[in-house]
Formats: C-alpha cells, structure tokens, sequence
C-alpha cells in the first residue's frame, strides 16, 4: 500500500524566501507581504468566504512551496502570481461540500471591499514593473556617454509640434539628415530598450 505524501509545512527557511521574493530589503519585504496577506483575505471575504484568513495563508503556503521547490517568480509579477494561485484555492474550497460561501451582497456593510481585491492586486504589479521600469532607466542611461546621453533626451523631450522643430535643429547641429538622425536614434533606443529588459530581468532574479 502507497505511503501518504508527507503534508507540506511552511519552515522558517521556507518564510525566508517566500520573503526575499518581495524586496532585497527585509523591513520593506515583510510589509510587502502584509499588504498581500491582507489583500489575499479582502479576496476570499469578497468572494464571501466563511474562512477568509486560513484561505489566504494557504494561498501564501502554496507561493511558499513553489519557490522553495525551484519555481521561478517574476518579482514584478508577484501579486499576480498569487492571485492566480488564491482562484485554485478558491475553485478548491468551492468544490467541498462543507465549505459555505455569501454572496457580496448579502455581506454586512462591513465587510464590503471599497474596491475590488483582483483589480488592485493587478494595479500593484503594474505600479511595480513601471517603478523598475523608470529605475532600469536612469540606471542604463547613466551608463551612456554624457554627449549620447544628452542626445537622446535632447530626442525625445518637448511636445509634439515643438518636439519636430527640436528635432530638426539637432540633426543641422549635428551637420546630418533627420532620417539619419532618426536612424541613429532608433538603433540607440534598440540598445536602451534592451538594456533596460536586461536590468528588469536581473531584478526578477534577485
């Protein structure tokens, strides 16, 4: 007869990592996973679930195990992740007969979400890809020659009509044509963009 698969516990070295996840700073890692705790259980009570707290941290033990089994999370998409994560554990709880669910609007006033748990989970991981985003940036631009540096804000600042005429200048500056200038931009921002891919990435990874 098969052994039972041994259950799966949440050990101090596995919080540590789950944490690490977060932010490479622990103070700014364990807020981060309050905030999603705390987001992960306006999910479930907004699903009308009678046991919003244990499913949230079951959600959180299942993050846990995955990273501690290798798994590999992109830090900019982390709320996502464990929203996806939080609806099996959700379709789970559903599933069993002795599990009770209330409608939204059957809840007290108390307990409705001024806003909804799905949307500001996605809202948090799109502020967080454009913070890296700005940050990737500044870092890749500082990496520039000064004169190719300035070129390339020189480029791309003013507004549209002005932005033209700018444009214009710097290519009679340069003693160029505006399509070669627009070349030689387009294949500066070809090396930006994947500078900046690469910086994002190594953020994932650390």
């Amino acid at each position: 007869m098969p052994s039972r698969k041994k259950e799966w516990i949440l050990t101090e070295n596995a919080f540590t990592g789950l944490l690490a996840y977060f932010d490479d700073d622990t103070e700014r890692a364990a807020e981060e996973y309050e905030i999603i705790r705390a987001e992960l259980i306006r999910l479930f009570r907004y699903r009308g679930c009678s046991s919003p707290h244990e499913l949230a941290d079951e959600a959180i033990n299942r993050v846990a195990r995955k990273i501690e089994e290798g798994e590999m999370i992109r830090r900019q998409e982390l709320s996502s992740y464990f929203y996806g994560v939080a609806r099996n554990v959700l379709r789970e709880y559903l599933r069993n007969p002795g599990s009770s669910a209330t409608a939204i609007d059957e809840l007290p006033p108390s307990d409705h979400p001024s806003e909804d748990p799905e949307e500001m989970m996605e809202l948090r991981d799109a502020r967080r890809r454009s913070e890296l985003q700005s940050l990737c940036l500044e870092k890749c631009l500082e990496k520039l020659p000064p004169e190719t540096r300035k070129l390339i804000v020189s480029y791309y600042e003013g507004e549209e009509g002005a932005k033209m005429e700018n444009r214009r200048r710097l290519a009679e500056q340069m003693d160029i044509s505006v399509n070669s200038l627009r070349i030689r931009l387009h294949r500066l921002r070809d090396k930006l963009e994947k500078c900046v891919s690469n910086c994002m990435d190594r953020d994932d990874k650390g």
